[in-house]
């Protein structure tokens, strides 16, 4: 079996000058023209395309690995947040609780006289420092940018302007391009260790500090290890609080202080606590969502892997049965 056909018996003959000694003539063969790959380049091809199938085998088994030992940590860490977070979820229960005792038709009027005196909304928004888990960091941006105006001056149609405070690098990152101009300020390295409540204070009073009319905290809230829900949570300002403080006169105040002062403190645990659920709430939704994302992104290693290796088996092979063929053909050609 022969695998290129030359075609050495035609040549190009360029008739020189006559000379006085004689006539000179010079002749040029071409060389063989291959009318198809020999056998050799051919193998030589599947060799390099064996050389490249196996690496990459190699590069996606290693990301495999990676990805399954993330979600082993995220699944961990799952835990032990989780089991924080159903802990804290009473005591923010209880809170809102009591201060859903405020009429509600009263609050309804005064969140419209906000409007009307162009007050200020600050807008708490919950992300994680960390990327490779999901859409969540992705969802809580997009219900950030329905509240916020597109008219780009920060005040509402209402009449509200709005500020943003940003807890985690994804959210900045995912804001900074269209609403930059609102920042306040920015907190990173939050979910860095185990959320704290100490942690959680010095975000709120960095939030009393603005001193805002309204407070909005956007974050996720964990439903199951495959669902997280992006929630946005609002938050009366203490004017708003004090205005319908009346409905705490039936109370008696056990310690000197008035009953202003008594609710001072009381909207200021509120903002703590509902911050210190929130980041609870995101941190296990994080967490949730880098484990199902890991357990995906192992599962289509896996399956690539496995196309890879009948893809590498089948190169193999068909190197195998060229190098036995051309070993026959070269025998035979012995034989005659």
């Amino acid at each position: 079996m022969r695998c290129a056909v030359g075609a050495g018996a035609n040549a190009v003959r360029r008739l020189g000058s006559f000379s006085g000694t004689g006539l000179g003539v010079e002749v040029a063969h071409r060389a063989p023209v291959s009318l198809e790959p020999s056998c050799r380049a051919l193998g030589g091809v599947r060799f390099a395309s064996l050389k490249a199938v196996r690496n990459r085998m190699r590069s996606i088994g290693s990301i495999g690995k990676i990805t399954k030992a993330m979600k082993m940590v995220a699944a961990a860490k799952l835990r032990g947040t989780q089991a924080r977070q159903d802990m804290s979820r009473p005591f923010a229960a209880s809170v809102r609780q009591f201060f859903g005792m405020l009429p509600a038709e009263n609050l309804s009027a005064d969140l419209k006289s906000v409007a009307s005196e162009h007050k200020r909304r600050l807008l708490v928004v919950v992300t994680s420092d960390r990327g490779l888990c999901g859409s969540v960091n992705t969802n809580v941006s997009r219900l950030v940018r329905h509240v916020l105006p597109t008219s780009g001056t920060g005040t509402s149609a209402d009449g509200i302007e709005n500020a943003i405070m940003v807890i985690g690098d994804k959210g900045r990152d995912a804001l900074q391009r269209t609403s930059a101009k609102f920042f306040t300020t920015t907190f990173r390295d939050v979910f860095k260790t185990p959320v704290s409540f100490p942690q959680t204070v010095v975000i709120a009073e960095e939030i009393l500090a603005q001193n805002p009319d309204q407070i909005i905290i956007f974050y996720n809230r964990f439903k199951s290890a495959i669902s997280q829900l992006p929630t946005q949570q609002p938050l009366l300002g203490l004017q708003l609080l004090m205005e319908n403080a009346s409905v705490f006169d039936r109370y008696e105040f056990d310690s000197d202080m008035d009953s202003s002062q008594v609710l001072v403190d009381l909207f200021e645990f509120e903002v703590a606590t509902q911050l210190y659920g929130a980041l609870l709430e995101n941190s296990t939704s994080e967490q949730a969502a880098r484990m199902s994302a890991m357990d995906n992104a192992s599962t289509n290693a896996a399956e690539m892997l496995g196309k890879l290796t009948l893809q590498y088996n089948r190169e193999r092979q068909a190197v195998i049965t060229t190098e036995l063929v051309e070993i026959v053909a070269g025998a035979s050609a012995l034989e005659k």
